[in-house]
């Protein structure tokens, strides 16, 4: 797997195969580029050694690439109250790993 970018949610730019497979433990992505803007989630992949991107902008991946996506679980967010909010506390627990590679 070609990790080329970590995400908070999966995000395709581009049209194409993709693969999404839920992880149950994060592979190593030391000095991997994050676009991750929710301090606590930015906090946990920083610590697991992603470096923040110059950029907000994700271009998506190329055919063989992948990304790893640090999403808070289903019903652990507070979405219903009009999205994420960025005090919100996050433990890596409250995290699913997936990791997505464009086939085609």
């Amino acid at each position: 797997m070609k990790i080329i970018a970590i995400t908070s949610t999966t995000i395709i730019p581009k049209d194409g195969t993709y693969s999404v497979a839920r992880l149950d433990v994060c592979p190593d992505i030391t000095g991997v580029i994050h676009y991750v803007g929710h301090p606590a989630t930015k906090t946990i992949v920083e610590s697991k050694g992603a470096v923040q991107a110059l950029s907000k902008l994700f271009l998506g991946l190329e055919v063989g690439e992948s990304m790893i996506c640090f999403a808070i679980k289903q019903g652990m967010s507070n979405r219903s109250q009009g999205g994420t909010a960025a005090n919100q506390e996050v433990s890596e627990d409250m995290l699913e790993i997936r990791a997505v590679t464009r086939l085609a």
